[in-house]
């Protein structure tokens, strides 16, 4: 037997093993779907709508299964719009959690121990996920501990060097291809599995054309930096093309990845070298990079990538809020963008706008053509009329004065932090059971990156005094109590004295002030 069909059976062994460890209770109708190869990419979709999604946790039993809680966090194309919902698992080991969805969303889901796995949304549907909890477990379990390792995963050896090929280190996910831990049902349903099972790489996204960095910058492809990322670029949708396990839609979508990633590093070297401009010609660095014309070979390079579409609104964390500069909007779209690019330009600062004075100015939407955006400012404008904007001149005086006596929790998060939200909701249940007790408190701290409507969510849901400070007032907090990471937890004992908590502490310490009433 010569050493190709060695492999070939190794792998169809490999494959069959996989198969065999599917769970049982995976209903037949998922085990057998079959992905639909020539479906394209849908346009995205810019609608509002009630998503509903059904977290299966496979091998469920009753009493016996610790997971409880699953966690989604979602992320909408409009900047700072992005937050996370949190679900619990009922008899059957199923988990509801419905959200509003603004626009078609990448999702984050956590269940367990498993680190989170990204999927797609469309708005408004209802979607299955199934997962096997102990596989999931076990993968991050291993990720966390795999050194990365040289792999020949792109090829094109024979252009570098022995250092270089040392250097061209690529992370691949163990064994998901084979034995997968998720199984999708809804509009992403083969999107989102072929994105789980096939691409080597964590971040959702697929092939990744950053990782040029961790090769030389003279490597002989090209005779500059740009040119050689694009050569670069140009290999790696040459391989996604010729994968023949992926769909049509995971082709385009990872093809799209590619050319948004080299938007945005061509960005980045084209500022590099108006920065070195400026400083060699003695002007104001600002000015060059801002007003400095592009020339027309990187207009061109700019336009070569054809990211002037509405398809790029699939990537939040790849998108236009770190193009604030007109030259680049111009180079990217031309005459005629796209609607997305269009709004964006007009609109990406207007949730922080409202944030801080409630409302937009006469004529701010003037000209924007998305109805979605139009509904969507109108939403957030709404949001802000329920707030309550009492000011305290310092709010850890005002707590002091308010609590005197009491212990108090002071727990410092957000809407977008799945950390918090996921201790928020473990610790409510604990209100009724060890820590319900006349003597304490619970307020909780969050500031105007948290979106007003999902803010009065969690203060209807989470027991307690909420406050959503100001810019200034939070600053000076952070400031204070040195916060760097969310949540922070501050203990104020009855005597009003301050001390930070430790995340696995909290519970202990609570419990041990409680007791010290005397102190």
């Amino acid at each position: 037997m010569n050493k190709k069909a060695i492999i070939t059976t190794l792998l169809a062994l490999v494959a069959l093993a996989g198969q065999a460890q599917i769970p049982t209770d995976l209903p037949e109708y998922v085990r057998k779907h079959q992905m639909d190869m020539e479906a394209p990419l849908p346009e995205p979709s810019f609608e509002m709508d009630t998503t509903t999604v059904r977290v299966h946790i496979l091998n469920w039993e009753a009493g016996k299964t610790p997971t409880k809680m699953v966690c989604l966090g979602v992320a909408s194309f409009f900047p700072y719009i992005a937050d996370n919902y949190t679900g619990f698992t009922d008899a059957d080991g199923v988990a509801i959690v419905r959200f509003l969805q603004r626009g078609t969303s990448m999702v984050s889901l956590s269940v367990g121990d498993g680190f989170s796995k990204h999927f797609y949304l469309w708005p408004g549907e209802t979607a299955d996920v199934y997962v096997d909890v102990e596989r999931m477990t076990k993968a991050s379990r291993s990720y966390r501990k795999w050194q990365m390792q040289p792999k020949d995963y792109f090829g094109q050896k024979d252009t570098l060097t022995a250092e270089q090929i040392n250097r061209q280190v690529i992370i691949e996910e163990n064994g998901f291809d084979q034995q997968p831990a998720l199984w999708f049902e809804g509009r992403y349903g083969d999107l989102n599995t072929a994105l789980h099972r096939y691409i080597p790489f964590i971040d959702g996204y697929g092939w990744d054309i950053s990782f040029e960095r961790q090769l030389t910058l003279n490597r002989p492809l090209a005779p500059t930096y740009a040119d050689g990322m694009l050569v670069w670029h140009d290999h790696l949708k040459e391989l996604i093309q010729a994968d023949t396990r992926l769909p049509l839609c995971a082709k385009q979508f990872c093809s799209l990845a590619i050319d948004i990633q080299a938007e945005h590093m061509l960005w980045g070297n084209t500022q590099m070298l108006d920065a070195i401009a400026a400083r060699k010609d003695g002007v104001s660095l600002s000015k060059y990079v801002e007003e400095r014309l592009l020339t027309e070979q990187q207009i061109a390079r700019f336009r070569s990538l054809g990211t002037n579409t509405n398809y790029r609104a699939y990537f939040r964390s790849l998108d236009l809020t770190h193009i604030t500069t007109p030259k680049f909007w111009d180079a990217i779209s031309g005459d005629n963008p796209c609607d997305y690019i269009h709004d964006m330009r007009i609109v990406q600062g207007y949730p922080h706008h409202i944030e801080l004075y409630g409302s937009l100015p006469e004529g701010a939407m003037k000209g924007v053509r998305m109805p979605y955006f139009h509904k969507l400012c109108q939403q957030l404008e709404a949001a802000q009329e329920g707030i309550e904007h009492e000011v305290y001149s310092d709010v850890i005086e005002d707590l002091q004065r308010r609590y005197r006596g009491k212990i108090v929790l002071i727990d410092f998060w957000a809407t977008w932090c799945h950390g918090c939200i996921v201790a928020m909701n473990a610790m409510e249940p604990e209100k009724d059971a060890k820590f319900n007790h006349p003597d304490l408190a619970f307020v909780y701290i969050t500031d105007h990156t948290s979106p007003a409507d999902r803010w009065q969510d969690y203060r209807n849901r989470i027991r307690g005094e909420h406050l959503r400070v100001n810019e200034q007032q939070m600053d000076a907090l952070q400031r204070r109590f040195h916060i760097t990471v969310w949540p922070t937890y501050i203990l104020m004992d009855r005597r009003g004295r301050l001390r930070e908590l430790s995340h696995n502490h909290v519970e202990d310490e609570i419990l041990k002030e409680l007791e010290n009433r005397n102190k």
